[in-house]
């Protein structure tokens, strides 16, 4: 809703939209165009263009937390990064988050909470989720694969099994033994013939305090994630057999 919310009123001028600090200085740049003449054209591709970018945050902030990212100073984030099901469940909510915009579910944030209180319900029951009992007890069973119940919070490898692909179109992390199809998520890339990547970047410049993120020549983009991913995941890989 932020991005969406700064970006509508400026749709299609040249402007910077700062985040903050997180490891990098979080800069949302977005390139001059001329944008659709229709007001309910301009405000979708608002709307879409808001959630592409919203992931690529959501993708940055899980590269943040292994590379030593802090929100409380002294206490690591690390336990939490590339975790099985964080970046699926962050598309699944980027996806709903564009549809009520489009939905014109945003008039009030009273309107729009009641209606992602309601369209969380609905795509949980679409996902055939199980009642909490049941949910304890598939985690149990997953205790010494995916988390190991005798370490505690912020020992990283409480978590045992991350996933660390990038990108938005995927598919859940796979449990063993699972019958039931896997469900794709994705979000558009293009709309009405024009690429979002070309009207928008999240770019990641340096700032003070990188912790272990190794320095860019100039600033990290959406085109490195997948590398510095991969970079975590065989450094994980390493100490975790050792």
């Amino acid at each position: 809703m932020y991005i969406f919310s700064q970006l509508l009123p400026k749709l299609g001028q040249a402007f910077t939209l700062n985040l903050g600090e997180e490891l990098a200085e979080r800069r949302l740049v977005f390139t001059a165009f001329t944008p659709p003449v229709d007001a309910r054209e301009r405000y979708t591709l608002a709307a879409w263009l808001s959630a592409h970018l919203a992931f690529q945050v959501a993708e940055w902030h899980e590269i943040a937390q292994w590379y030593g990212f802090e929100s409380v100073r002294g206490f690591s984030e690390g336990v939490s990064a590339f975790s099985p099901e964080d970046l699926y469940s962050n598309l699944a909510g980027a996806r709903l988050a564009a549809s009520l915009i489009v939905g014109g579910q945003t008039k009030t944030q009273e309107m729009y909470n009641t209606a992602m209180e309601t369209a969380l319900r609905q795509a949980l029951t679409q996902l055939a989720a199980q009642p909490a009992q049941i949910t304890r007890f598939q985690f149990d069973m997953l205790d010494g694969r995916w988390w190991n119940s005798q370490r505690r919070v912020p020992e990283k490898y409480l978590v045992l099994h991350r996933n660390y692909q990038m990108g938005d179109d995927r598919l859940p992390t796979a449990i063993p033994g699972e019958i039931m199809p896997l469900l794709p998520l994705s979000l558009p890339h293009c709309w009405r013939g024009i690429q979002l990547s070309t009207l928008a970047q999240l770019q990641l410049w340096p700032s003070e305090d990188m912790a272990q993120l190794p320095p860019p020549a100039h600033y990290y983009s959406e085109k490195d994630f997948a590398a510095l991913a991969e970079q975590a995941r065989l450094q994980d890989e390493k100490t975790q057999n050792h």
